[in-house]
């Protein structure tokens, strides 16, 4: 049943584009809420207008950039308080596919514990390249998912609560999926559909001969990674999360070190992150 499950897709300064990711994914679900995150840009605003005549497309406009764990929020509780079971959400760069939806609702079915959430195999937009992690059949337990085409059930995120707000972008999702299993909710991917994901704005280099892709984030999301990286180590602990982590932001650093431009400004971000995930207070999650 699409009636059953709404959809929520964060805007930050969209482009064009968006629009017919969001006709895809409202043709899976019964209401699609928008969440502006940038109401202040008149390009955000002309692009959104255009799905004023789209009575199952609801736009949230926030008062500014409230971050990502926010704008998710701000959505998620629309569609609880519409009493959806299911809230299937996105990043504006995901490209949601046909049938998504009723292969990732297999997982609340087919798996043998309760599922907080499921999410599809990652495909990046750049180079049709699936990620080594992605590869598979059928359904597997994962110790995290990313934000971008996970489906939650109304049942977990009453138990678990939403996205802590206070990490606003980058390790939101982390938090989000060790927290479900820590509450004893299992965290699946379902290897059987993909999800074409943009991460960040990503530019080909050639290294050693090699094509590579770099992120090239700013050394604001420098921050925040390493921030929140930190902040999850003391929530969590060193887990088998730690380790995955930790060869993804090995294999990130170095091209950020070897590759990318402005590496002062972004290695000066990381340290103030480092400090700041250390002195942070209030370190265990109170997410309502």
């Amino acid at each position: 049943m699409i009636g059953d499950t709404a959809g929520v897709v964060l805007a930050f300064r969209p482009d064009s584009s968006i629009l017919s990711n969001i006709a895809r994914l409202r043709e899976q679900v019964g209401r699609v809420y928008v969440v502006n995150n940038s109401p202040d840009d008149e390009g955000t605003a002309q692009v959104l207008d255009a799905l004023s005549s789209d009575s199952g497309v609801v736009v949230i406009d926030q008062v500014k950039n409230v971050g990502v764990a926010a704008g998710f929020n701000a959505g998620m509780r629309r569609a609880l308080a519409d009493d959806f079971e299911y809230v299937w959400i996105f990043d504006q760069d995901s490209t949601v596919a046909d049938g998504m939806l009723k292969q990732l609702k297999r997982a609340f079915s087919e798996w043998d514990s309760p599922v907080a959430m499921a999410g599809p195999a990652l495909r990046a937009e750049e180079t049709g390249f699936l990620y080594d992690a992605d590869r598979g059949e059928g359904i597997g337990e994962l110790q995290t998912l990313i934000s971008s085409g996970a489906l939650f059930s109304r049942e977990a995120l009453e138990k678990i609560g939403l996205h802590d707000e206070r990490l606003f972008i980058d390790y939101v999702d982390h938090d989000i999926s060790l927290r479900a299993r820590a509450a004893g909710f299992a965290v699946v991917k379902v290897f059987d559909t993909v999800l074409d994901h943009r991460f960040g704005a990503s530019t080909p280099a050639t290294f050693f001969g090699r094509r590579v892709y770099l992120s090239n984030y700013s050394p604001m999301r420098q921050y925040y990674m390493t921030r929140n990286r930190v902040i999850m180590i003391r929530r969590y602990g060193i887990g088998r999360w730690f380790w995955e982590d930790a060869a993804y932001a090995s294999k990130s650093w170095i091209k950020v070190l070897l590759c990318e431009r402005d590496r002062g400004s972004k290695i000066g971000a990381a340290v103030r992150g480092a400090i700041d995930g250390i002195r942070f207070r209030s370190v265990l999650s109170t997410v309502q």
